[in-house]
This record gives C-alpha cells, structure tokens and sequence, in this order.
C-alpha cells in the first residue's frame, strides 16, 4: 500500500523512509510542504489524479500551510476523504493536534518517534483503510446488482403486457397479442433475440 510522507524535515523524512522500508512498507513517497503533498494527490482537480495514496503521515508544523490546514482541505475533498491521515506532533503541540482531530485526523505519532509505536499506528491506519475500501466495493456491486434486478423486472413487466392472460383460467390469448406493444419493444431492443416462425400470411405466399 502507498505512504505518503509531509515533513518539511528532510531527517524526519528520511527515518520515517527507513522504517517504513525495514518493516516492508517499500511504496513511499515524500513532501516537504503541503504544497508538494496537495500535487500527489491532485487537490487542484478535486483529487482526480491523486496517485493511490493510501495513507498519509504529516508533521503539523510546517511553513506557509501547516499540518493541520491541509488536514481540512483534504478532507474536503470527496475523493480523498477516506484517506487516513496520521498527525506528527510534539509534546507542546496538544491544541494543534486537537484542532487536526477537528479537521479529520486519523490519528497521531509524537517526536521522537518510537519505532514500535508507529509501526502499530501504520499498521492499524492500513487496515481501517483496508477495510473502508472493502465497503465502498461491496456498496458498489450492491448498487450495480440492485440497477440490474430493477431492469429485469422492468423487463418482465413489459413482456408480460405483450401476452393478454385469460382472468378466468390463467391462459394466454394468444391471438390478441398486442400487435402494437409487440412491435415497440422489438424496436426497443434491437439486440433482442426470438424465436423466429413465418406467420400464416407468409406460408401462403
């Protein structure tokens, strides 16, 4: 899965690197300004081109943009939402780290950074991703399965009009077929196969 690191601290940068890398997290990539990060994951275009992040981790004290701003503009974006976001902060940092909670968080990893910890805090953002994904699949092919049932029924609604049913005894008349609903839905469904017999007309001739 895809890390993206936001440090302006090109020695933060380069740990995080190595312990992500040590621990088999090898698909990392690297800002050093919330200018850079809004670039990897295509802010400028609604996150059309955001290049399959799965995670970010983002230093709350950065210049110009700070962690926490660019927390809120990411989270603002539909298609970036379920991104989570792993704050790195320091012990004086509490009222910023609040405020990034505010702003759509995920979680936190405090300097100096303990490996074991966040290890575990990855780990943990990467299945909650994990598993956000899972849904967002699963509502989609619910979706596409209900669109699908929805036609079908549709479907057999309208052939059922085409064959006129006896009230009395549940046969079909067969003879009064509607000539005309018959005809709107082959041309309605061009690639619609039948089966296929000469009319007594035709046999005449």
């Amino acid at each position: 899965m895809k890390i993206l690191l936001v440090d302006d601290s090109p020695d933060a940068r380069l740990f995080l690197h190595k312990v992500l890398r040590d621990a088999g997290y090898r698909d990392t990539l690297s800002a050093s300004s919330a200018h850079d990060a809004f670039k990897y994951l295509d802010l400028e275009h609604a996150g059309a081109g955001a290049k399959g992040i799965d995670l970010i981790m983002m230093d709350v004290r950065m210049p110009e943009i700070d962690g926490v701003e660019a927390c809120h503009r990411i989270k603002a974006v539909e298609a970036l939402r379920d991104i989570p976001i792993i704050m790195i902060t320091v012990r004086s940092q509490q009222e910023a780290l609040r405020a990034a909670f505010d702003a759509g968080a995920t979680d936190y990893i405090k300097k100096p950074f303990e490996e074991v910890e966040l290890l575990a805090r990855v780990r943990a953002a990467l299945k909650l991703k994990k598993e956000i994904d899972a849904r967002k699949n699963w509502e989609q092919e619910l979706t596409k399965t209900i669109s699908e049932l929805d036609a079908a029924f549709h479907e057999m609604v309208t052939l059922q009009q085409l064959i006129p049913v006896c009230p009395a005894s549940k046969k079909p008349l067969a003879d009064q077929t509607s000539q005309s609903a018959l005809e709107t839905y082959i041309q309605t469904h061009p690639n619609a196969k039948f089966h296929y017999t000469a009319c007594s007309s035709c046999l005449k001739q």
